[in-house]
């Protein structure tokens, strides 16, 4: 039996008096007949008029156009639940035999039934069909020459030798802020904009500072020789960045966002790409194009040499994925974890991908396996017995877009959350720039070459 709500009740409610008493009663006919409570009325009414873009103070015409929605609503889901008889204009169809479909030339396999995955138990522990060794790993582990020297840069200075202090003295400092997580999937235009300009203006504080010059802007014409920064760009947006097509970039602040042609004719060698942040000196005669002069020789005695106090660091730098396409036993990684036990780093980099999406079993799907449980296993351990052993020695890993473990497939990313379990790793986020010893490194775990061949000018 449908309870009744008063009057009093729904007007104290909703906000009404005594001259609404249609307003009322119409919402009282609406908990009656759809055996709903005045506040549930409520939340129809507000989401109606919000979708409607309407005032939420109900009126008399609006409810009962609420009430013909919910109508048709109970009417639609009462349709769906009829069960009956077929009438007679109604078809007869009898149910076909459902044919096996092959979603093989997909690169899908599902073969797994409901049963098996009932029957299977939920542990995480990487299956052996994951792991089990390829031609591919076959070939690799019984390879006629490991650990070759393809090139050697500096052969003639010596190896630090074996560490014998069980205290690490390594000093890592990140220079510029890691990246924090942020949201990727609503992009405005402007603030993309004033992004790229902030970066910008940063750089140029950084010059400015380096060179202890006042910049000004290129853009204006001018009969002295000036110094400007800006942002390499081309003139058109299609086809590769060439002498004639070189353009600078000023920044909001100093010249507005305007671009100057950058004339570079009498320059004898430079490499420029677009996007590429330069400091330029010059003259821009006439307004149309910034003539920067050939730059002098430098003085090899003025140049600054970081003093490590006679003290050297090895660092051993990879780059995944640390398995073969046949399987997921990451063997090369085991490899390159005894490598690190033998030579004693003091510095492991690892980049990713860890667990690459790419990989051809897990693009198939055909691991059941979790990448969390996957790293854990075969990664995180490995890590582990190289920390246990080399006790001087601190790893630092870096994502990639392609890993699986990681909730950012974008560059830039935050750091890996959830991995680090030993103080000695240290998780950085793709860029980082640190500082170790007095050395300083810059990290991007992208194929920033590929990219840069194909729109670089140099000469």
């Amino acid at each position: 039996m449908t309870a009744r709500y008063s009057e009093t009740a729904i007007a104290n409610l909703y906000g009404l008096n005594s001259s609404d008493r249609e307003v009322i009663q119409e919402i009282g006919s609406i908990c009656q007949i759809f055996s709903m409570t005045p506040e549930q009325v409520k939340f129809k009414w507000e989401a109606f008029a919000l979708n409607a873009n309407i005032s939420l103070t109900p009126s008399a015409a609006y409810i009962r156009l609420l009430k013909n929605n919910l109508q048709r609503e109970f009417n639609r889901t009462l349709k769906k639940r009829r069960t009956g008889g077929v009438s007679t204009n109604e078809r007869i169809v009898t149910k076909r035999a459902v044919m096996p479909v092959d979603l093989s030339a997909y690169g899908l396999d599902f073969t797994t039934t409901h049963d098996d995955l009932d029957t299977a138990t939920h542990v995480s522990t990487v299956q052996d069909s994951d792991t089990k060794l390829s031609p591919e790993t076959h070939r690799f582990l019984n390879r006629p020459e490991p650990y070759h020297l393809d090139g050697q840069y500096n052969g003639q200075l010596l190896r630090r030798g074996i560490v014998v202090d069980d205290h690490p003295q390594i000093s890592l400092k990140y220079l510029q802020k890691p990246i924090e997580p942020y949201r990727y999937m609503f992009e405005k235009i402007r603030e993309r904009a004033d992004e790229s300009n902030d970066r910008l203006d940063y750089m140029g504080e950084m010059l400015s500072n380096y060179y202890q010059k006042t910049f000004s802007n290129p853009v204006r014409q001018n009969q002295e020789t000036i110094f400007a920064f800006g942002r390499i760009c081309s003139d058109t947006n299609e086809g590769k960045l060439n002498e004639q097509s070189v353009l600078l970039e000023t920044s909001k602040e100093l010249g507005m966002g305007k671009r100057v042609r950058l004339d570079i004719e009498r320059l004898q060698d430079y490499a420029l790409f677009p996007g590429q942040v330069v400091a330029v000196e010059g003259i821009n005669h006439h307004g149309h194009s910034f003539k920067p002069p050939v730059p002098p020789k430098i003085d090899s005695s003025k140049l600054e040499f970081v003093n490590n106090e006679g003290k050297p660091l090895e660092m051993i730098t990879a780059v995944g994925p640390f398995t073969l396409d046949g399987d997921l036993s990451f063997k090369p990684l085991e490899a390159l974890v005894q490598k690190c036990i033998e030579d004693r780093p003091d510095i492991v980099l690892l980049m990713g991908p860890f667990i690459p999406a790419t990989h051809p079993m897990i693009a198939r799907g055909k691991i059941s396996t979790s990448p969390e449980d996957l790293f854990r296993q075969q990664i995180e351990v490995r890590l582990k017995n190289l920390l246990d052993t080399c006790t001087n020695t601190q790893i630092l890993l870096m994502p990639h877009a392609n890993d699986m473990t990681h909730t950012y497939p974008l560059f830039p990313q935050p750091p890996f959350k959830n991995l680090q379990h030993d103080p000695r790793i240290k998780l950085l986020s793709n860029p980082s720039n640190i500082s170790i010893n007095g050395h300083v490194f810059s990290i991007a775990n992208i194929d920033i070459l590929f990219r840069l061949a194909k729109q670089e000018v140099y000469k």
